[in-house]
This record gives C-alpha cells, sequence and structure tokens, in this order.
C-alpha cells in the first residue's frame, strides 16, 4: 500500500540531515581555512613606549628555530637547564634594575611587553626599568612557566621558586598566558594546516626586600613622578605638587635637583616606643624582633654594651 505523506516525510527528513551535515563542512572548512593563513605578526614600535626621564628600556629577541623541542624553547624566556638556551630575560632586566640602584633611585619593573612570531619562533620582549613609584625598590625578578602545561604546571613551580629568595617578598606583576597557533611539530616539523595551538603561559614575580619602604634613596619617587609618565602626573593633586616645592629647588637651566636642607628635621628626635626586657631577652633578638639594629638600638640607648637588666626600659626607634 502507497502513503504519499509518509514518503514525503522521509524525504523531508533526509533533506535535513544533509542540509545539517552541509552546515558542519561548512564550519570545519571555514575553521582550516581560518588558520591556513596566519594573521600577520605585527611588532610593537618601540617609539611608541613611553618612557620617563630615568627610565630604561632593555628589549631582546631570541628563536627557538631549529633547536631541540621547539615549544619547549620557545617558553624558555630566561634559559633551560638542559642546554641553558633562552632569553635570559631575568638576568639583563636585573642588571637592568642594579643600573637604575646605581644612579641613586630605588629600582623598579614598570612595563614588560613580550610577543611571540608563530612562523619564525620568535620571541620579541621590551622591558621598562626606573625609578620606583611605591617607596620600595625591587631589586631582582623571576620567572616560572610551561609550554602546554597550561596553569596547574606554572603554580607548581611557584613556592620553589619563592624559596630561592628567602629575604625576599615576591609580587606578581605579569601573566603571560598565549595561544600560539602551532606552525610545527614538537621536533620542528612544518605542518600543512595551522588548526592547533600550544599554550605559553609564564608568571612573573618581582622581588622587594622587606621593611625597604622605610630607607630612602637620593631621591624621593615622587620626584620621578613629577618628571616621568604623564598618566602618573596627573594623578597629582596641587596640594602634593606645592609640598615638594616646598623640599625641593628647582634649577630651571639644568634640571639639576638640589635638596633643600630642613634644620628644623634634623633636630627633630626619631619617634621610639618603650620596651621592658623579659628573661632570656638579648640585644640582638631583641633588634631582629622589632625590625631594627643592634647599633641603633644603642645609640638610641645610650649603651656602652650589650648587656641587658631585667625590667630594663629600651626606647625602640619606630
Amino acid at each position: 500500500m502507497f502513503y504519499p505523506q509518509a514518503e514525503l516525510y522521509s524525504q523531508n527528513f533526509e533533506n535535513q540531515i544533509i542540509e545539517e551535515q552541509q552546515v558542519i563542512d561548512d564550519t570545519l572548512n571555514f575553521e582550516l581555512e581560518k588558520y591556513t593563513i596566519l594573521p600577520l605578526f605585527q611588532l610593537i614600535d618601540m617609539d611608541t613606549i613611553s618612557l620617563g626621564p630615568n627610565d630604561e628600556l632593555i628589549t631582546d629577541q631570541y628563536t627557538a628555530f631549529g633547536k631541540p623541542s621547539v615549544y619547549d624553547a620557545l617558553h624558555s624566556f630566561n634559559y633551560r637547564r638542559s642546554d641553558k638556551f633562552g632569553g635570559y630575560i631575568n638576568d639583563k632586566v636585573n642588571a637592568g634594575l642594579e643600573r637604575i640602584r646605581k644612579k641613586g633611585f630605588k629600582s623598579d619593573v614598570k612595563k614588560l611587553y613580550i610577543q611571540i612570531d608563530p612562523l619564525s619562533l620568535t620571541v620579541h620582549w621590551f622591558a621598562v626599568v626606573g625609578p620606583s613609584h611605591d617607596r620600595n625598590s625591587y631589586v631582582r625578578i623571576d620567572s616560572r612557566g610551561s609550554a602546554g602545561g597550561y596553569l596547574k604546571s606554572v603554580e607548581k613551580q611557584l613556592p620553589r621558586m619563592h624559596q630561592l629568595y628567602p629575604t625576599l617578598i615576591p609580587v606578581k606583576f605579569l601573566e603571560f598566558n598565549e595561544d600560539v597557533i602551532a606552525c610545527y611539530t614538537w621536533d620542528g616539523q612544518p605542518l600543512d594546516n595551522y588548526c592547533s595551538f600550544v599554550n605559553i603561559q609564564q608568571h612573573f614575580f618581582k622581588y622587594r626586600e622587606k621593611h625597604d619602604h622605610e630607607r630612602t634613596l637620593k631621591f624621593e619617587s615622587i620626584l620621578d613622578v613629577i618628571f616621568g609618565e604623564e598618566s602618573e602626573i596627573d594623578s597629582l593633586n596641587n596640594n602634593q605638587i606645592q609640598a615638594v616645592d616646598t623640599t625641593f629647588n628647582f634649577n630651571q637651566s639644568n634640571l639639576e635637583l638640589k635638596v633643600k636642607e630642613d634644620k628644623k628635621a634634623k633636630k627633630k628626635k626619631p619617634s621610639t616606643r618603650n620596651y621592658k626586657v623579659k628573661t632570656g631577652d638579648t640585644i640582638s633578638e631583641i633588634a631582629e624582633k622589632k625590625h631594627t639594629s643592634v647599633s641603633k638600638l644603642k645609640k638610641v640607648n645610650n649603651l656602652k654594651s650589650d648587656k641587658l637588666r631585667i625590667g630594663q626600659i629600651l626606647k625602640i626607634p619606630i
């Protein structure tokens, strides 16, 4: 028996399957076509990176092309333990930070830009170091990362890295995370279609000394704010600028800064708080506990020796 309606339903169902398969094929073809031609790689124009008058731009590049395990080599921002290959970013930035401190400033890493060219397997990086704006001196940077291991792989490495610097405080300043289009196999053979990625992650930390904000160097950091980037100048109000003017004389002819001596500040005694010596206390333990030095304790309290007596009241510099 012939059922024309059933035949029509069957034909419509087959047409629907064909249309859905065509959509899937078109999508796959679009994705393949999308990565057959790589997006144009455009390098940062160094002239667009703003610098303060005391800042320094450090830039370099390295290529993993032709190296064993190319994507592992690609993420060797510092160097690989196996063959010491890498960009040595950490070492070069640390040297820049030291140069800033030798000029009399507290040092900081203000910017770090990283670009990866997937076709040439080249890493380009640009770092700006200069005087610190937060009264802390960041004396070095270090980083850990992964090629294809994602966040968990990176986080496992961080505690051991921080243990290398027990006297310093880590501050994360960049989480580099980029899916790099895979143009090669892991052993460096070219691919016909670019339809996969390798996730490159690297977490960068800068390290500062404990209680560093309590010490001062040649210039206060606010001076670099005034003569630095415009965006940070705008953040200062008139009262802050006037307060600096009362402390410093500005020589407009040669832009030299001469610190104006404040006689009242010299006569002012440092603020202190009292501490009562307990059984078992030593002057060195008290100094360490109160974040000061033995020499300062002895000077403030007019002590001729390290001997203390129970119940003695010591003045502790704040």
